[in-house]
């Protein structure tokens, strides 16, 4: 329960959470076949002052386990609410472009241990950015609308497959249209990012090398930088029986790394008094742009490796082709602890990475994720 005054309120949140995963050829999102319980467990409390009856001010403090993630502040930002509608913040700010983007961290806010991978995985970076947001609430008899627009930018370093990188978005911009009517909720957003430039040394050496050998065309394939335009439909129902939620993600882009993707999940689940069981279908396909590799072989050992490391970069480029079916069970134990359990059946595409960490060349992306966690809010 927060801790109030007149003016200042201060909450927070907590997470732990061990799993395992049935095979030792690979890896997915940190967990391999070893239980482990440092890669999504975490720590967090956050901050609330009045300054005025318009004017607020808000941080906070995430501590995460997980080594590809700093622990710091996630988001701090002011408040400005002329208005019982209208509301502004201006800050370091969670991007609102999924259902559940602003509460991510928060685990008691949904029904899974671990949202949908093909959606709301780490290897989407824009999770954060620095900018400004505005919110409009209206209502028209019984339905209820809530518009956003947001504005800003991004910068910070990545650590991912043991290679930490810098990734720049001088605009990222969108807006946000959710109907609420009884227990149905439809929604639509949209995300564009503009000047995104990511800092890997290895890519940007292979990509001079291309330039200065004549190969422009080539070398603005591999090109870490460019545009990106997310559109995302959503649509849930609740009741006191029963409940549904699909959300659909379609990325278009420049970027190699991001061209093609069209991602989705649908989950159905039942409540039985203080607990909940679901299943949860997701699917994630990626179509990468194809490359014609016109460096010719034989003439000299340097076009020779120029060539090489051309085909070794583009297989190496995410393709993460996946279906996966998670079967989850929730009890809350109290109004403010929640315990879960789930099983997800990962089912990856032949020569494809499928958000594995692949270990061995022959494992056929195939594996089954346990986990267990416990979620609190305070």
């Amino acid at each position: 329960m927060a801790q109030e005054s007149d003016r200042f309120a201060l909450s927070g949140f907590a997470r732990v959470i061990g799993g395992v995963l049935d095979t030792s050829d690979a890896s997915f999102e940190g967990y391999d076949n070893s239980i482990r319980f440092s890669e999504k467990s975490l720590f967090a409390l956050q901050g609330d002052y009045r300054l005025t009856d318009t004017w607020s001010a808000s941080a906070q403090l995430l501590l995460h386990s997980d080594s590809n993630r700093d622990s710091g502040i996630e988001w701090a930002y002011l408040t400005y609410k002329p208005t019982d509608n209208l509301k502004l913040l201006v800050g370091k700010l969670r991007t609102p472009y999924l259902k559940y983007s602003d509460v991510i961290d928060v685990g008691f806010a949904y029904p899974w241990l671990s949202a949908p991978q093909q959606l709301y995985g780490s290897y989407l970076f824009f999770s954060n950015f620095e900018g400004a947001i505005a919110r409009y609430q209206l209502s028209i008899d019984e339905v209820y609308i809530d518009v956003e627009g947001y504005y800003g930018g991004f910068n910070t370093d990545f650590e991912n497959s043991g290679e930490t990188f810098n990734l720049s978005v001088d605009a990222l911009y969108g807006g946000v249209v959710e109907v609420n009517y009884g227990g149905w909720q439809l929604r639509a957003a949209t995300l564009s990012t503009e000047e995104v430039d990511a800092d890997v040394e290895g890519i940007h050496q292979l990509v001079a090398g291309l330039n200065q050998a004549g190969f422009s065309d080539i070398a603005d394939f591999f090109a870490l930088d460019g545009s990106a335009d997310t559109f995302i439909m959503g649509v849930s129902y609740d009741s006191l029986d029963w409940f549904f939620s699909a959300e659909r993600m379609k990325v278009t882009s420049d970027i190699a790394v991001l061209a093609g993707i069209d991602n989705y999940y649908a989950t159905i689940g039942t409540y039985h008094n203080d607990f909940q069981f679901l299943v949860t279908f997701a699917h994630s396909k990626q179509t990468l742009n194809l490359l014609e590799n016109a460096i010719p072989i034989g003439i000299n050992p340097q076009l020779d490796a120029l060539s090489f490391g051309v085909d070794e970069l583009y297989r190496s480029l995410p393709s993460d082709d996946l279906d996966s079916v998670t079967f989850t069970t929730r009890w809350n134990y109290s109004t403010d602890i929640a315990f879960k359990a789930e099983v997800t059946l990962l089912d990856g595409k032949s020569g494809k990475s499928s958000y594995f960490e692949i270990e061995n060349s022959a494992f056929n992306r195939k594996a089954t994720l346990y986990q267990v966690g416990m979620e609190w809010v305070f």
